[in-house]
């Protein structure tokens, strides 16, 4: 295991990216290596923060950056990911750019909300961790029932889920900017 939290936080990214092609395959197998890769590239991005405060201090501006960066594009692949093996009509796709949308929102509102001085840890339903193990539950459960609702199902969830904790980020925060002027 690498000691480069850096390392690992690409490495994350590198795991996810074929898993949509291999979802687009539409084989068991191909769905079951898609859930162990995104298992490895979670755990990844789980290790890379631990790796960087307790092994060495390895904290920096550079590793934050770039974790909080590439977890989009993990997340993006794994809603992708689901899409594929969701009925891709009109309800998955809108479905799907509301999950997209709801994701970013979540992450962007903790990122501006701390920029100016506001701790957003633990605020809102579905932070980055909930969502994986959300999205990584409902891949488990298509992989053992087959059926591409369970994906849509899964979308429509997420997008409302996501979106909830963008709302509940953006009130926390105005309602601490309005009492502090």
């Amino acid at each position: 295991m690498p000691r480069n939290p850096n390392a690992l936080t690409v490495s994350s990214l590198i795991i996810a990216l074929p898993t949509p092609y291999l979802m687009w395959l539409h084989h068991y197998w191909a769905y079951v290596l898609t859930f162990a890769l995104l298992i490895i590239a979670s755990a990844f991005d789980m290790l890379d923060g631990l790796i960087a405060r307790y092994w060495g201090g390895r904290t920096s501006r550079l590793g934050a950056f770039l974790d909080s960066t590439l977890d989009r594009y993990v997340d993006f692949i794994a809603l992708i990911d689901l899409w594929i093996v969701s009925n891709m009509d009109l309800l998955s796709m809108v479905s799907l750019l509301l999950a997209i949308l709801g994701s970013l929102m979540t992450s962007y509102t903790r990122a501006r909300a701390e920029a100016l001085g506001i701790k957003m840890i633990g605020v809102g339903l579905l932070e980055r961790e909930e969502r994986l193990i959300l999205i990584l539950l409902i891949l488990l459960i298509f992989i053992i029932t087959g059926a591409g609702a369970v994906a849509l199902y899964g979308l429509l969830l997420l997008a409302l889920l996501t979106n909830i904790t963008a709302i509940e980020r953006i009130v926390t925060v105005v309602k601490s900017l309005g009492s502090s002027g």
